[in-house]
C-alpha cells in the first residue's frame, strides 16, 4: 500500500506573528538533537513491532515546518537516505517547505541535487505593505528574485502560498500580488485565510485593525478567478494547481490515505489508528532516547469513525467523496450512517449527490466548516 512520509522540523530563525505551527529558535545543538531523534523514531517505525509502516510503500515525502529551507544539501540528502534506509522508500514526489529569503542559487541547487522536486514556497504576499503587516522579513522584489532563482536551478515544480485576509488588505494589493504570481507562473498556489491567531502575537494586530470578513471573501474570489484564467483550477478548498501538478502528497489527506509523521508535534494515520507526536522538542527527543513512545495521543479507530473522517476530509475535495470506494474501504456505508444529514444537506443545495459520488457545490465551499460540522 502506497503512504506519505512526513518530517517535521521545528526550527525557525524567528517565529512569525501569526503561526500556530509548533518551530523553536534554530540552533546547531538543537539540530543535533533532532537529528538524534529522527533516526530512532525511524528505526522504531521500521520494526516489525512498531506501528504497521513496514508494510507501507512510502512514494511522496514532505518535509514542513518551521523553516525546512534552512537545511542544505549535504542534511537534505542524510534524511532522504535515512528514510531509503528504513522504509520501502521510492518518492515520486519530494516536497521541501521554503521561506523565500537567505537562500542563493548555490543552496537552492543543492536542494536539486539532494533529490528535492517541489519547492513550496511561503511568500504569503507579494505586496510590501502585507507583508510588513504579516512581519515578514524579506520584501515582494526578494521573494520574487527567490522564486525565479528556483527555476533557474531547474525546479520545474513550484508552489506558493498566499495569505489572504489580512489587515489592511485591498483589491488593489491582492492585485499586485496576482499580476506578480501571473509573470512568474507558478505551478501551485495555496490561498489561507489568515485565522487561528487566538493567543498568537498577530491576535493584538487583528483586534486594532479588524478584517471584514465579506472584503475577506471578495479577496478570495479575485485571487480563484485570476488563477482559473491562469490555468490552475481548484481541486481543494484553499488549493490550486495546473493539471498534474496537484500536490501528491497532500492529497494523501483529503483522501484518507496511510501518512507516517516523524518529528516533533508531527502527525500520523495509519490503518486502523492515527496519532501526534509530543509538541516538544526536549519532551520527543527525551522519549525516544529512553527508548518510549514519541506520541502524545493516539486514537484507535472503528470502521464508523474511519468513515466519518474520511468523509469529512474528502469533502474538502472539489471532486468530493467516492461512497462506494469508502465502502469498499471500511465496511461502512456513509449513506446510511448519515442518511438524515445528507437528505438535508442536499436539499438545502449545501451537498450533491450523483450515484455513488457526494461533493460540495463550488459556490459553498467556503462554508464548508458548517457542512462538515454535521458529520462530526
Amino acid at each position: 500500500m502506497n503512504a506519505g512520509l512526513y518530517i517535521h522540523f521545528p526550527f525557525c530563525r524567528a517565529k512569525c506573528p501569526y503561526c500556530h505551527f509548533y518551530s523553536v529558535p534554530w540552533t546547531a545543538a538543537g539540530r543535533r538533537v533532532w537529528r538524534e531523534g529522527l533516526e530512532k523514531e525511524a528505526e522504531a517505525a521500521s520494526a516489525p513491532a512498531g506501528p504497521g509502516a513496514a508494510g507501507l510503500r512510502f512514494d511522496t515525502l514532505y518535509i514542513g515546518g518551521g523553516t525546512p529551507s534552512l537545511l542544505g544539501e549535504v542534511q537534505l540528502t542524510a534524511i532522504r537516505e535515512m528514510a531509503a534506509a528504513r522504509f520501502s522508500f521510492e518518492p515520486s514526489e519530494f516536497t521541501l517547505e521554503a521561506n523565500p529569503v537567505g537562500g542563493g542559487p548555490d543552496l537552492i541547487r543543492g536542494w536539486r541535487y539532494a533529490g528535492v522536486t517541489r519547492l513550496s514556497v511561503g511568500v504569503q504576499s507579494f505586496d510590501d505593505a502585507t507583508l510588513r503587516t504579516l512581519g515578514r522579513p524579506y520584501s515582494a522584489d526578494e521573494a520574487l528574485h527567490f522564486c525565479r532563482a528556483a527555476r533557474r536551478v531547474g525546479f520545474d515544480s513550484l508552489a506558493v502560498d498566499i495569505m489572504i485576509g489580512v489587515p489592511g488588505e485591498t483589491p488593489k494589493s491582492v492585485g499586485r500580488t496576482l499580476e506578480t504570481m501571473a509573470g512568474l507562473e507558478p505551478d501551485h498556489v495555496s490561498a489561507y485565510f489568515l485565522e487561528n491567531v487566538e493567543g498568537l502575537p498577530f491576535a493584538k494586530v487583528l483586534a486594532g485593525c479588524p478584517v471584514d470578513e465579506d472584503a475577506a471573501v471578495d479577496s478570495y474570489e479575485q485571487v480563484r478567478d485570476a488563477l482559473d484564467k491562469a490555468g490552475l483550477a481548484r481541486y481543494e478548498i484553499s488549493n490550486f494547481a495546473r493539471p498534474g501538478y496537484e500536490c501528491r502528497h497532500n492529497l494523501k489527506y483529503w483522501r484518507y490515505e496511510p501518512f507516517l509523521g516523524l518529528g516533533p508535534a508531527a502527525s500520523s494515520h495509519l490503518p486502523e489508528r492515527r496519532w501526534s507526536n509530543l509538541a516538544s522538542l526536549e519532551d520527543w527527543a527525551g522519549a525516544l532516547a529512553g527508548g518510549g513512545s514519541a506520541r502524545a495521543e493516539t486514537v484507535e479507530l472503528t470502521p464508523a469513525a474511519a468513515a466519518r473522517e474520511a468523509l469529512v476530509f474528502g469533502l474538502r475535495l472539489v471532486r468530493g467523496v467516492d461512497a462506494a470506494e469508502l465502502r469498499e474501504r471500511t465496511g461502512v456505508d456513509v449513506f446510511s450512517l448519515f442518511a438524515r444529514e445528507i437528505d438535508e444537506l442536499t436539499s438545502d443545495g449545501l451537498l450533491v449527490r450523483a450515484g455513488s459520488r457526494l461533493w460540495i457545490p463550488a459556490d459553498k465551499l467556503l462554508v464548508s466548516n458548517a457542512i462538515l460540522s454535521r458529520f462530526l
